[in-house]
């Protein structure tokens, strides 16, 4: 599952490993496929994931993303390819900490080539289209548990070819409970604590149950059990193990 990272990953290294079902009004249109890997020098984590999706045109779509973070879960690295028929692009995000900025570059298979750099906030995240690593964010800073919390996370829509440099937004994310909740997911008893994440111009004062995304997060590397959202689309944990169990 590595011949397309930008680096080999240890075996040894691995601590957990999972797939994810996308639904899509109870109808699968995509699966992932993820592995956690820790390095235990410099406690960096990365999450490398592959997903394949069944377009409505009936084609089928591989996305390859390759997310590495500090300790502090700061993104150091990120790869992002996707592939369909004779189409690919690839980007990635590099990370330079003494200028604090992001070298952003597109590729594609129109021989397109374009380069950015992006000035970042102490404390971000970047969007990637995979479930694995998206919540990683929320180990990035202390987290306030009976108020909301605004994280600083860079979206980028460019798909076939450049359309422009991706660029900051904030969500805002709070608890909807202070304890854990009991989830069956496919006939297993899991732990998990659920959260709400909204747009960051959301009307609070004048709208009682503004609209947001539902998602569930587990104990183990900030990897979700389950996204839903209010149209009908749910993201969920098919499996997942933990390897350290083992250490």
């Amino acid at each position: 599952m590595q011949n397309w990272t930008s680096k080999t990953y240890r075996k040894e290294d691995k601590i957990y490993r999972g797939a994810f079902n996308y639904y899509r009004n109870e109808n699968i249109y995509a699966e992932e496929n993820f592995d956690v890997y820790r390095d235990k020098k410099d406690q960096s984590y990365h999450y490398i994931s592959e997903a394949v999706v069944k377009v409505t045109t009936g084609e089928i779509l591989n996305i390859h993303v390759e997310y590495s973070v500090n300790k502090e879960y700061i993104p150091t690295f990120v790869l992002v390819e996707k592939v369909m028929g004779k189409e690919t692009t690839k980007e990635t995000y590099e990370y330079n900490s003494k200028r604090n900025h992001l070298v952003y570059k597109f590729t594609s298979t129109k021989n397109e080539e374009f380069t950015a750099e992006i000035v970042t906030a102490p404390k971000y995240h970047i969007s990637t289209p995979i479930a694995a690593s998206s919540m990683l964010f929320m180990r990035s800073k202390k987290f306030d548990a009976s108020g909301k919390n605004s994280f600083n996370i860079l979206v980028g829509f460019n798909q076939w070819e450049y359309k422009e440099t991706p660029f900051f937004k904030n969500v805002i994310l709070e608890r909807a409970s202070l304890t854990t909740e009991k989830m069956n997911i496919d006939g297993q008893n899991v732990q998990a604590t659920q959260f709400r994440m909204y747009d960051e111009g959301t009307d609070f004062k004048n709208i009682k149950e503004p609209p947001h995304v539902k998602i569930f997060i587990s104990q183990h590397g900030g990897i979700p059990y389950m996204i839903r959202t209010d149209d009908g689309t749910k993201i969920q944990i098919k499996y997942l193990n933990d390897l350290t169990e083992k250490e």
